[in-house]
């Protein structure tokens, strides 16, 4: 066997040498960046998003670029978020931690910022003073002083050095800073020409409104990308390439198919199926080479299911019973059709309780749309979860 190691990686962003296509994605990122533009990069979770900006990243800051890509759901308030803008950029700007401090000074010098090395590393964390009982737009004035900061910091580069703010799960920070935060985002970097921005947010319906409706700030201030499944043919060819590295038998296509199918052609699906198919696979007898097939790979995706069920159980119980049984009405209809009579009729439930019910399904990131063919269908975030509501609660 060539591949000891499960080539199969789920759970976490992958890098440039790891990534599965996405070649026009990466370099649009890449690009924006170095031209100083914006991009807004739009798709679902689980669509691999983090790792299209975590590639473009390792590529550009391979060629010497500053990049700053940071994820506004893992900061609580804007003002955690500014500091991490700043101290990441001192971090950055130098390869010695105190030749960036004195730099950075001076750059965010609106923001006052205060800076402290701690622990043996000599890590650095900085504070700025938002006073916010001064008012509640306080912390967006502060947000926007340090991209302006940001800007000057890039006009101090060479022009052979980009600049790159990436912020991934963007709508989070416009949630943090209320209903101003759009606009005043847009009234300054509208104005900047040295620094590349790229928004990802996984909140489709919300990006899409945020940035293709003329009412509000955001509307066409750069481009939008929006990610969708990998193209069938790579991801096939990528499947097999693997499993025959790694000594298996695959003898034909069909259960490379039906992993595509069953984990309806979202990435990190796939490859979380992918990885425990070919668990399975090394754990048969070595006699004679294993084989994948279309059996195994459904024995596989069971096994699979059942070790969600505490996540799976956990997040049914917390949902309303007309939840619940809209849940039930998308798995049997493919999530076709959910908005007509005779699907509410199927349910014992009115159209407008089924309406308010996939709007709060799609709020709490249970479902998505997907768009194509001028329909809209319904399709779960996670398709396991499907498969679970499937087997556990449908009896099917």
């Amino acid at each position: 066997m060539e591949t000891q190691h499960n080539p199969f990686r789920f759970g976490g962003d992958l890098g440039a040498a790891e990534i599965v296509d996405r070649v026009e994605e990466t370099a649009q990122v890449e690009s924006t960046i170095r031209n100083g533009e914006k991009l807004f990069l739009i798709g679902p979770r689980r669509f691999g998003k983090t790792s299209i900006l975590r590639a473009a990243q390792e590529n550009l800051e391979a060629s010497g670029a500053i990049v700053l890509r940071l994820n506004a759901e893992a900061y609580p308030s804007v003002e955690m978020l500014v500091e991490k803008i700043v101290s990441s950029a001192a971090v950055r700007l130098k390869g010695k931690v105190e030749i960036g401090i004195d730099q950075i000074g001076k750059f965010f010098s609106r923001l006052k910022p205060e800076f402290k090395l701690s622990g043996v590393e000599q890590e650095l964390s900085v504070s700025i003073g938002i006073d916010t009982a001064a008012g509640s737009n306080r912390p967006v004035k502060a947000l926007t002083d340090a991209l302006d900061g940001l800007e000057k910091l890039a006009l101090a580069q060479p022009n052979s050095r980009p600049v790159g703010l990436i912020v991934d799960e963007f709508q989070a920070l416009v949630h943090l800073g209320g209903e101003n935060a759009e606009a005043q985002i847009r009234s300054v970097i509208q104005e900047h020409r040295r620094v590349g921005y790229v928004f990802a947010g996984s909140q489709t319906r919300l990006m899409t409104d945020m940035t293709m409706n003329h009412d509000r700030p955001l509307y066409r201030l750069g481009s939008n990308r929006f990610i969708g499944p990998l193209p069938a043919a790579d991801f096939e060819a990528h499947l097999l390439r693997q499993f025959k590295r790694s000594g298996f038998v695959v003898p034909n296509e069909e259960p490379i198919q039906l992993i595509l199918s069953l984990a309806e052609h979202v990435p990190y699906n796939v490859q979380m199926l992918a990885h425990n198919c070919w668990e399975q696979l090394r754990g048969q007898s070595r006699s004679k080479p294993a084989k994948l097939t279309a059996n195994l790979v459904e024995a596989v995706l069971r096994r699979t299911v059942d070790g969600l069920d505490p996540l799976f159980t956990q997040t049914w119980n917390r949902l309303t019973a007309v939840q619940q049984k809209t849940l039930i009405a998308v798995v049997r209809q493919g999530g076709v059709g959910m908005s007509s009579a005779e699907t509410a009729r199927s349910i014992r439930l009115s159209v407008s309780s089924v309406q308010s019910a996939l709007r709060g399904l799609h709020d709490q990131s249970i479902l998505r749309d997907d768009p194509a063919g001028g329909t809209v269908r319904m399709r779960f975030d996670d398709p396991f979860f499907a498969e679970w509501i499937r087997i556990t609660v449908a009896g099917y």
